[in-house]
């Protein structure tokens, strides 16, 4: 064989024999393809067995029936107890103080005389124009007489009475002034502190002391505008202080709602029997709704969504979504004015797995009245 051909030959062979572990390689790759794509789907069918074995398992949760109950909408704001009537007495009339008729801290009664300012020179004045109005009135009679007789004109007259009118007038004034100086109190209630002892000159209107009515107390509270109109004259409200607690009546709603923090100011009053202070902290406890035939679900079992609240519904063996309308609320239970009829039963556990349709099965049930 000549020497071309012997090359030619030996060059055919070394490639077969570096083909032929590629073939055999690719055999290897493709075989093995094939047994994943056999256990993927058999693994898919075991899984597809599974989900439609658990789509088929009913979802066990309990269950709440909706029962007519009394509901009781209560909410406790801070409130705040003022005197009944409280004033800072001023002295009317500048003067030195002659006498003190009041002992810091004690009993009030309306028109008592807190201090007596000097009105010596008032009454001395008042004597003096009573002796000219004596006088006065004496000439005003001669004139009234010579009118009649025509001895005097009727100028005479009226100037003999317009002479009696100023000075009754005069004596009128001072009495005032000695009536002030005084210094009567103005409703009976408890006197405060003085700064100011026997023979002190008081400045017209400077401070005497504080009364204050404490045996009955207003109560203010603010509350939101849109529960005005579930107050009115006469209702009756609770208050606790010092952990006790009275019975008040609401007497004054303010007519305007106040434009930054949108509430309306209302006020009641109470009779003192615990003899609490002005100024101590109250709370206020409101009854703003009161049925006795409401129906009434626990908050948890409310699902907000957007735009609603739904609940899950047990029906036909089946949980079922339904939209429902709420009013008032409390921390436990929220009043149902739409959605519901008495004797449905929601579904009150397993809420973040319930879908609309899903088989469930009922373990217990509780009602309304057992809140």
């Amino acid at each position: 064989m000549p020497a071309e051909k012997l090359s030619k030959a030996s060059a055919a062979i070394n490639l077969n024999q570096l083909h032929f572990p590629m073939k055999k390689l690719r055999y290897y790759f493709m075989a093995g393809i094939a047994g994943l794509a056999i256990v993927l789907s058999s693994c898919k069918k075991s899984g597809d067995t599974s989900n439609n074995k658990e789509n088929n398992q009913a979802l066990v949760a309990k269950g709440f029936v909706v029962l007519p109950r009394h509901f009781s909408n209560q909410m406790t704001v801070t409130a705040n107890l003022l005197p009944f009537e409280s004033v800072e007495v001023k002295t009317p009339v500048a003067g030195t103080v002659l006498a003190i008729h009041f002992k810091e801290g004690q009993k009030i009664n309306r028109g008592q005389s807190l201090v007596q300012i000097d009105d010596r020179i008032w009454k001395a004045q008042i004597k003096r124009l009573e002796a000219q109005l004596l006088a006065a009135k004496e000439d005003l009679q001669r004139k009234k007489v010579l009118v009649t007789a025509e001895g005097a004109s009727r100028e005479e007259l009226e100037s003999a009475e317009s002479s009696v009118q100023q000075l009754e007038a005069q004596i009128e004034e001072l009495e005032v002034f000695v009536d002030l100086a005084k210094v009567p109190a103005p409703f009976s209630g408890q006197a405060g502190m003085r700064d100011f002892s026997v023979g002190a000159y008081l400045s017209q209107g400077q401070a005497i002391t504080q009364i204050a009515q404490s045996d009955r107390l207003k109560v203010d509270f603010n509350l939101a505008g849109r529960y005005v109109s579930q107050f009115q004259a006469g209702k009756e409200i609770t208050i606790i202080a010092n952990g006790d607690s009275l019975i008040a009546s609401v007497y004054a709603i303010n007519p305007v709602v106040d434009a930054n923090a949108r509430t309306i100011r209302v006020r009641a009053s109470l009779n003192n029997k615990n003899n609490w202070l002005p100024g101590d902290f109250a709370v206020a406890s409101l009854v703003l709704d009161d049925q006795d035939s409401a129906l009434v679900i626990p908050t948890q079992l409310i699902i907000p969504e957007l735009g609603a609240e739904t609940v899950f519904l047990y029906k036909n063996g089946k949980a079922v979504k339904q939209t429902v309308v709420t009013g008032p609320r409390n921390h436990q239970v929220a009043l149902i004015a739409g959605g519901l009829q008495p004797g449905d039963t929601l579904l009150a556990t397993g809420l973040m797995q319930l879908r609309n349709g899903m088989p469930v099965k009922i373990s217990e049930t509780e009602n309304s009245t057992e809140l």
